[in-house]
């Protein structure tokens, strides 16, 4: 049986960024196994993109993150990282005893028995038809965290994993992390007419509602 409502712990971690875990024992006072989660899903930007914006559809402006330094403390080689090491999710992924999270754009199905990442850096919490109209769009990262939520949504279809007979309809040992998203949204419109204000209660909209598709799509 899916998770219900009341079985899903919500903690912010900072602005436009969550963790959160649908799991039966976040009420239970029975002992916690070894290995709380043995799944996740992740979703974001560049501070947790494990690899999805370098593609060969990806952006020219973000091919910097294929070369040194990036990657060069820890695997020795870029991993399209933006970063010289590990991201956090590496951290979380570790602490569970979990591989490193793949990404969707490279999956393939040997490597997301115990996850994916969904995350994408450049991407906005509003959809990016909002920066189009608005003549704010610099053409670098056209993904929004609708479109990571439409790439869960289309992973869960290559998996069976919807509908009434899901084969994989059980979640309580799936972490779904929410790194930072948010940011690009003002970097965009920076210099703008738009205001803050506006930004923030958009973006603040656009997550929400992100989390609230994501509820519909795993209460089956």
């Amino acid at each position: 049986m899916a998770p219900s409502m009341s079985t899903i712990t919500l903690i912010t971690i900072y602005t436009f960024s969550l963790l959160f875990s649908i799991t039966s024992s976040a009420t239970s006072t029975t002992e916690q196994p070894s290995r709380p989660f043995k799944k996740i899903y992740a979703f974001g930007d560049s501070f947790t993109d494990t690899g999805n914006t370098h593609n060969a559809e990806g952006p020219s402006g973000f091919g910097h993150v294929s070369n040194s330094p990036y990657g060069t403390t820890f695997f020795n080689h870029s991993t399209n990282r933006y970063s010289d090491g590990r991201l956090v999710i590496d951290f979380v992924t570790e602490s569970l005893s979990l591989p490193y999270l793949p990404p969707y754009r490279h999956i393939k199905r040997s490597n997301d028995t115990f996850g994916v990442n969904f995350a994408v850096a450049g991407s906005t919490a509003i959809n990016h038809e909002f920066f189009v109209r608005n003549n704010l769009s610099l053409d670098i990262t056209p993904q929004s965290i609708q479109t990571q939520i439409l790439w869960f949504n289309k992973y869960l279809e290559s998996q069976g994993c919807q509908g009434v007979d899901s084969k994989c309809n059980d979640y309580d040992e799936t972490l779904f992390w929410f790194g930072e998203i948010g940011v690009n949204d003002y970097a965009y419109t920076l210099g703008s007419t738009v205001s803050g204000d506006t930004i923030r209660k958009l973006a603040m909209s656009s997550v929400s509602g992100a989390l609230q598709v994501i509820y519909y799509l795993i209460d089956v």
